[in-house]
Order: structure tokens, then sequence, then C-alpha cells
């Protein structure tokens, strides 16, 4: 079984944040004088990287607090659990595996995803993150903030809530593999692949097409057409399509913190809310 100190160490995550009062420096004739503020600095103590800017309110939890509640999930639950960090520690996560799923021609990793943010720039979460095995496609979606955890002092309440929420995030897992075998299932039309490319690179068919954007276009239409030929002329291959986009041909590698909130993140669910209503129409009509 998983230990957190065994966690901390091979994820890289085994360091603390120190909150630090910031003060400005004036400087005159009369020579430096400190002014103090009201906001605080978020430091690694391994190595005093400045990693955000917060007010005197806000509360941090530790990564050894999160890596063991994800242990003790993980001793309920089963499966492999790994992490890391994103933006030099801005970001911490932890993944706990669950069973791979057959859609289609491919083969899907799964995991469920907790993401700490030590910046103030976002509330702890769990999220689902698949993975295409054929192409390393990466896909992932954010679930319900644990807007009560960062604040709850109490050990057991917080790991009833992780608990809650890691149930939560397993079923909506399981309901997005359910999603992913109907996009399989249904053929795909031009009006959704040009809706579905519109909606990704924010065009509304009236500006003008600057040269990057024709470049970003014509990769994305060379990764489309890859997937579609490997995965079928589907929603599936659609939806491949843009992951591909945002995996491999948007960044020079394959960037997590691009893919698990930054601009990557948005595409990707652009695309996936619009072929979501292609492909569940009953839903929306309910």
């Amino acid at each position: 079984m998983e230990t957190v100190q065994n966690l901390l160490d091979r994820t890289g995550t085994n360091w603390e944040v120190e909150k630090l009062p910031l003060v400005a420096h004036k400087i005159t004739e009369q020579g430096v004088s400190e002014l103090q503020t009201n906001a605080f600095g978020m430091y690694r103590n391994d190595n005093y990287t400045h990693i955000g800017t917060v007010k005197g309110r806000y509360s941090t939890l530790q990564n050894k607090d999160l890596a063991e509640i994800m242990v003790k999930i993980q001793n309920r639950f089963g499966g492999d659990v790994k992490g890391g960090n994103l933006s030099k520690g801005k970001k911490v996560y932890y993944q706990l595996g669950l069973a791979d799923q057959k859609i289609g021609p491919d083969t899907l990793k799964r995991n469920i995803t907790c993401l700490n943010s030590h910046d103030g720039s976002s509330s702890i979460g769990f999220g689902s993150t698949n993975t295409v095995v054929s192409c390393s496609n990466m896909f992932h979606r954010a679930m319900r903030d644990l807007d009560r955890f960062r604040h709850t002092a109490s050990a057991s309440e917080r790991l009833a809530i992780a608990v809650a929420r890691f149930e939560e995030a397993m079923q909506s897992d399981e309901e997005l593999m359910t999603t992913f075998k109907k996009f399989d299932g249904v053929v795909l039309d031009s009006a959704v692949k040009e809706l579905v490319r519109n909606a990704v690179f924010g065009l509304t068919g009236e500006e003008k097409i600057s040269t990057r954007k024709y470049n970003q276009l014509n990769e994305y239409d060379r990764g489309l057409e890859r997937e579609l030929k490997g995965k079928g002329n589907t929603l599936w291959g659609l939806f491949n399509g843009v992951t591909y986009y945002t995996n491999h041909l948007e960044t020079p590698q394959q960037d997590a913190k691009h893919l698990m909130y930054g601009g990557g993140y948005k595409k990707n669910l652009k695309a996936f809310n619009i072929i979501k209503r292609v492909a569940e129409p009953e839903l929306i009509l309910a």
C-alpha cells in the first residue's frame, strides 16, 4: 500500500508552502523605508520560489494533508495513485486510477484528479482525466470545487467531504464513458464539423483570418484528418481531432497545465459540450 511519505517523494511534492507578509520599499533621499501591505507571498519552503500572492484570509492546504487524504481514498477504493507539480508548484495534483474503458477501437486510461492551488487562483476540486492510449490525447473535465475543504480543520470531516466528492467524480466519469460511446455511434456531418471548428477557434465567418490563425487552422485540419482516419467518421473521431490538436499541435509538447486548466482545457470543453448536445439531443428536450 502507498504511504504518504512515498507519495510525496515520488511525485516531487514533498515540500510545504509558507505564507509570508509582503512589504514595499520606498527609496528617498533619506534612504530606503519599508511600507506595509495587506498582501502575502506564497513560497515553497524547499527552494523559496515565489508561487503566488494572496490576501490575509487565504487559507493554505499543505501537500502532505492532501496526499494523506488521497492515500486514505486509495485504501478505500483501490487503484494506483500518482501526482506532480504544475507551474513550479502553483498547482499540485494527485490522481487515482480507475479501470480502463473501451470506446470503439480505443482504450482509455482513466483517472480521478484532485487539483489544489497554492497561488490563490482556484479552489480545490476533483475532476475526471482520461487519456486515449492510441494517440495519447488527454481530456480533463473539472467537477464541483470543494469550497469548504480548505477551511475545515477536522481531518475526519475533510476525509468525509473528499470521499463524497470522489464518489461523485467516479459517477460523473462513468456517465462520461457512456457519452463517449454515444459519440462513437454517431456519423459525423459537415455542419457539426464546421460548428466545432468555429467554436474552438472563435470564428464567426466575418473576421479576417491572420497568418497565425490560418496556420493554426491548417494544423487543426491536419490533426482532425488523422483522427477521423484512425477512429472513423464519427463524433468520437471529431472530438479526438480537437484533443489531438490541443495535446500535440497547439503547444511544442504535451502540457498538463495547458490541458487541465489552460487554453487547451477551454478548447476541449467547448468542443465536448457541442458534440454532447448533438449526441444526446434527448437530454436537451427532457
